[in-house]
């Protein structure tokens, strides 16, 4: 059968499925902080908390459908925009280390800046640092990505599936997170009606809590393997070049689903425990991520499709924006230097809020693409690097 090849229009056109899947990302990952904005949520598990049903099944449909997809989604794209930016400084005999270490680094700025000013769950600081490790990798041949990418992530899985069975085997009847009343009660104190001096401090203590040195290792081990398959789909051309891998696209949007929606559904089918938990955080989220890419990818190839997936495009197009924006639109809804609502906000209330943002955002980089080529942050970090004196090779799709 003689296979369909793009022309360079057409290859053009297939990359927009990346900044599309931006999107969806950012949309996800606002999903799953929700709750972190408007409660100590950290520090305690939602399923063992009293309150409606519709507040039950609303966080189970969350936890199921979104899960950890987003953050894995996002290390893939970070991996890809990655490699996509190596391939053409190299294509151009451009020097591409210190162009890359500028970018990160001002990445890194914005990321803690982010952390230590306006809300604790910054990712940009840890992605940062994970996609500075990915230097040791920009020449490696994309069979090279594609064996460490697996053979980290499924080393690791493997290993602390036994150790975490084991766990809750011995551990029979605890629970996946227990609460911690007193860090809940410092929380709702400092963020519902504290000074910005002690939301800052409460701000420092919930940071460390999810990044610190017992913590870090196996967020890397979990995400970065995630970085080098996106690596590997760069350098394998995975969205120019779909026609190419069509079938195999298609079986592995296929496994992938099915081991997305059992790792998803694992712990209300038999126990929220350590292990079920890992199990849908980590294989649930990659495995979602997995799917979420080839989903994407085939449904690309229809022009009717990429027509209405556009919107998600240009929210993708300036995701460092739109974080940061979230971020800074939740914190003054729910914090006390703002309307103060934390501690007061229910979990369908919290969802709703999100789909207004999201709409929100939708609708505002829908007006500002269509009159800017970049987002605000993202052309921030353009001109303090000059990118454009330098006649810079990278469209916005890789600005993140």
């Amino acid at each position: 059968m003689k296979r369909f090849k793009m022309n360079a229009a057409d290859k053009e056109q297939r990359i927009e499925a990346a900044d599309v899947l931006k999107g969806i990302a950012l949309i996800g990952i606002l999903l799953m902080n929700m709750p972190d904005f408007y409660s100590p949520a950290s520090y305690y598990d939602h399923n063992l908390l009293d309150g409606s049903r519709m507040n039950y099944v609303a966080n189970g449909l969350v936890d199921v459908v979104v899960g950890q997809t987003g953050y894995a989604l996002l290390a893939i794209l970070f991996g890809f925009g990655f490699m996509k930016m190596f391939q053409r400084t190299y294509e151009r005999q451009v020097s591409f280390t210190p162009f890359y270490v500028r970018r990160i680094t001002a990445l890194l700025l914005i990321g803690a800046i982010h952390a230590l000013f306006i809300w604790h769950g910054d990712m940009i600081v840890m992605y940062s640092f994970f996609a500075l490790i990915m230097l040791f990798f920009q020449e490696a041949k994309k069979e090279v990505l594609l064996a460490w990418g697996t053979g980290i992530f499924s080393i690791y899985a493997v290993i602390m599936i036994v150790i975490l069975t084991a766990a809750a085997l011995v551990n029979e009847g605890d629970t996946a997170a227990g609460i911690h009343q007193p860090i809940i009660d410092q929380a709702l104190q400092a963020y519902g009606h504290g000074s910005f001096a002690s939301i800052f401090h409460q701000r420092l203590l919930d940071w460390y809590y999810a990044y610190n040195l017992n913590t870090v290792p196996f967020l890397f081990l979990s995400l970065f393997p995630l970085f080098l398959l996106g690596g590997f789909m760069a350098k394998s051309e995975w969205f120019e070049e779909i026609e190419e891998y069509i079938v195999e696209t298609k079986w592995l949007c296929l496994i992938s689903f099915i081991v997305y929606a059992a790792s998803s559904v694992l712990p209300y089918v038999l126990d929220h425990n350590v292990a079920t938990s890992y199990i849908h955080d980590t294989i649930g989220g990659t495995a979602g991520a997995i799917f979420i890419v080839t989903l994407v990818t085939l449904a690309m190839r229809s022009v009717s499709i990429q027509k209405v997936m556009q919107p998600f495009a240009f929210l993708g197009r300036m995701i460092l924006t739109n974080y940061i924006v979230q971020s800074i639109v939740c914190t003054f809804l729910f914090y006390s230097y703002g309307l103060g609502y934390y501690g007061h906000i229910s979990i369908v209330e919290g969802l709703a809020i999100a789909g207004i943002i999201i709409f929100v955002q939708l609708l505002g980089s829908w007006i500002w693409m269509s009159l800017f080529s970049d987002g605000p942050l993202e052309k921030l970090i353009g001109m303090l690097l000059m990118d454009a004196a330098a006649k810079n090779p990278f469209p916005s799709l890789y600005h993140w």
